[in-house]
């Protein structure tokens, strides 16, 4: 896949002119890549009015001129650090307004800057990078179809191994490794957990066993030319636990609400609103701890935020989970979750699973 990093750089030199910036020094991995091409670590970028530079060491050197971008140039640094090599291209350069990454720099790192620059005007402006990536192109909407797809079908496999008497761990494994068999890896350490146990929302696995007529919680993503996908189904071991069918058709009524109302210039909070609203309604409000959803992209948590507190409008191109969830204590959980496009006119749920009561049944 070819990414369109030349028109990206476009984007964000507008946006760097709207904010009265002459540059922008990125260290994130995920945007020196977003607008580089470059996978490697131990690197910052240099996004000025008219240069692109990429600031790295010997050890990546033939990597980046396979992987750079038409464009950007690379800057070796020899003695010095990182942040000094930076500084002095920004004095090469003659910048005096440079934007940072404020939510992505330590207090030690920006302590350093700040020296090296002196002089300089330092301006946080990492949520210029999060406004563009948002919203997903044509290209990055393709690599979080084939995402999602995959990640359904490790699923489809991994649902017909599971045994009563399997634990947590080793189910956790299996889905881990169907990733990698499926020519991807795994976004996220899976998250398989069995009945009480799947009440704690990111349950780590452990050595406890599923046992018939009880809950089965999979939490899974696969990862695919660097993008991701999130897919969350509950499955219920032989037979349905009690309150399983009532905590469910809840559940997943409250999800397909969210569904349909899905569409550019909806509020996020709204929709987290909407779910939370109608499980409040069924008793389970306090049961619904965590937000609706968030953003996947190369991230598997980015923008939007679709919480309560979230400030977000939709857009076409976001790509978000929606995940309402009831979890009750010495019980167990249950949650549904998909990733889906905002789409002209409404949403497409890229994990196109099967969600439906009888699907949940495992037969043992």
């Amino acid at each position: 896949m070819v990414f369109d990093h030349p028109g990206r750089i476009r984007r964000l030199r507008s946006r760097l002119a709207e904010s009265s910036l002459d540059s922008l020094l990125l260290g994130k991995r995920e945007n020196v890549y977003y607008f580089s091409g470059f996978t490697g670590g131990d690197s910052l970028l240099l996004v000025t009015e008219n240069r692109v530079f990429l600031i790295s060491d010997f050890r990546y050197r033939e990597q980046a001129e396979e992987e750079l971008a038409l464009g950007c140039r690379l800057r070796l640094r020899v003695s010095a650090s990182l942040s000094e090599a930076a500084a002095d291209l920004v004095r090469e350069e003659r910048l005096r307004r440079i934007g940072f990454e404020e939510e992505d720099i330590s207090w030690d790192a920006w302590r350093r800057l700040k020296d090296l620059l002196s002089g300089k005007r330092l301006s946080p402006a990492g949520k210029l990078v999060g406004g563009l990536r948002v919203i997903k192109d044509p290209d990055e909407i393709s690599s979080l179809r084939i995402a999602a797809a995959r990640t359904v079908r490790v699923l489809g496999r991994a649902r017909g191994s599971v045994r009563p008497g399997m634990s947590e761990a080793e189910l956790a494994r299996r889905l881990s490794a169907e990733f990698f068999r499926a020519g991807g890896e795994p976004a996220f350490p899976p998250i398989a957990a069995g009945g009480e146990h799947s009440s704690h929302p990111h349950a780590a696995a452990s050595a406890r066993r599923f046992n018939r007529g009880e809950i089965c919680l999979l939490d899974l993503g696969g990862k695919w030319n660097y993008y991701n996908a999130d897919l969350t189904r509950t499955l219920a071991g032989g037979d349905f636990p009690r309150r399983f069918k009532t905590v469910y058709r809840a559940v997943l009524a409250a999800q397909k609400k969210v569904l349909r109302a899905i569409r550019p210039g909806v509020r996020a909070s709204d929709l987290d609103g909407l779910a939370r609203g109608y499980l409040a309604d069924r008793g389970y409000g306090e049961y619904f701890g965590h937000g609706l959803g968030h953003g996947v992209g190369l991230e598997v948590h980015e923008r939007p935020s679709v919480t309560a507190r979230s400030g977000e409008v939709l857009e076409e191109g976001m790509v978000f989970t929606v995940e309402p969830g009831v979890y009750i204590p010495g019980w167990g959980g249950i949650r549904i979750e998909d990733t889906v496009l905002v789409t002209a006119k409404g949403c497409e749920v890229l994990t196109a699973a099967p969600k439906n009561l009888e699907s949940c049944l495992l037969e043992w």
